[in-house]
């Protein structure tokens, strides 16, 4: 009679641990993306599209008696590059020259790359002509891993130099900010920073097609809406935002 008890308890916990870990499936993704700025304060506009990239970890977790409701979260490496044009002049007067210099025709070029960790509910159809359709919203915590920018003007900002791009945020090129005409950086034209963390909101609509009994192909359509100032500058401010098209697969 033991053994037969011990049996049966051990049938049951298997048979728990398998219906608990049915409730998640992990898998990967990948998505380019086209970005850009909304400039909301300061003489500067956006200049165009940014072609990014993303890749990393997704994973679901099921909730509730219907088998329809998810928890998502994602754990992403996303390059967004931004383009940016001075809408005016700026003045830069380096350390150690009696004279400034007036940049005409000043364009930016961020290539900015995060850690992002978006976190999303999750509803997905039942199964349509052999795929299921999903709708995502949530948001998404962002944190700078790097920054490199390329400054163009009139005259060439890097002149005298062997540099064609620079670190926005590193203090040792601060000669590259647009003082104007106070090498002390007592008032900035512009001050080329850009933020450390950056918060979005999350809107995803896709699909899932089924390869096998517990492999799925998805894709979906992403918007990326950030809400926090992508411009560390007291005279700008800018929200940056990019849509994306993710592939990924899950087990």
């Amino acid at each position: 009679m033991k053994k037969k008890g011990l049996f049966a308890a051990l049938l049951l916990g298997f048979g728990g641990f398998s219906a608990s870990q049915a409730q998640f499936s992990f898998g990967f993704k990948i998505s380019p993306n086209f970005a850009w700025a909304k400039i909301q304060d300061g003489a500067m506009e956006n200049n165009g599209l940014g072609l990014g990239f993303s890749y990393g970890l997704t994973g679901d977790y099921q909730f509730g008696s219907v088998g329809n409701y998810f928890l998502s979260a994602d754990v992403l490496i996303t390059s967004a590059p931004v383009k940016l044009q001075q809408m005016g002049n700026l003045v830069n007067q380096k350390a150690g020259s009696l004279n400034a210099d007036t940049f005409t025709n000043v364009k930016f070029d961020y290539n900015v790359q995060m850690l992002q960790i978006p976190i999303m509910v999750k509803f997905k159809t039942d199964e349509i002509g052999g795929m299921k359709y999903f709708f995502q919203a949530g948001l998404a915590p962002c944190f700078l891993t790097s920054a490199r920018l390329k400054t163009t003007a009139d005259p060439n900002l890097y002149e005298g130099t062997n540099l064609t791009s620079h670190n926005p945020n590193s203090t040792s090129n601060g000669n590259f900010d647009f003082n104007g005409g106070n090498n002390t950086n007592a008032n900035l034209d512009y001050m080329d920073d850009v933020a450390g963390f950056r918060m979005s909101l999350i809107w995803a609509a896709g699909i899932e097609y089924p390869l096998s009994e517990r492999l799925r192909l998805l894709g979906s359509l992403k918007f990326d809406n950030g809400f926090t100032d992508l411009l560390k500058d007291d005279k700008y401010s800018g929200r940056h935002n990019f849509l994306s098209f993710q592939v990924g697969l899950m087990f």
